[in-house]
């Protein structure tokens, strides 16, 4: 399993079990110009 699927599957049972989001970590805060360092395309 990677990194990825292991916190999307720690966000997915936090979100079902009524878990409150803090902002950290998340994808919606990182930028483009960061998506395209960490090689991730498609965006």
């Amino acid at each position: 399993m990677t990194p990825w699927q292991f916190m999307a599957c720690v966000e997915g049972y936090g979100k079902a079990n009524g878990w409150k989001q803090t902002g950290g970590g998340s994808a919606d805060t990182l930028s483009d110009d960061e998506l395209k360092k960490m090689g991730i395309v498609g965006f």
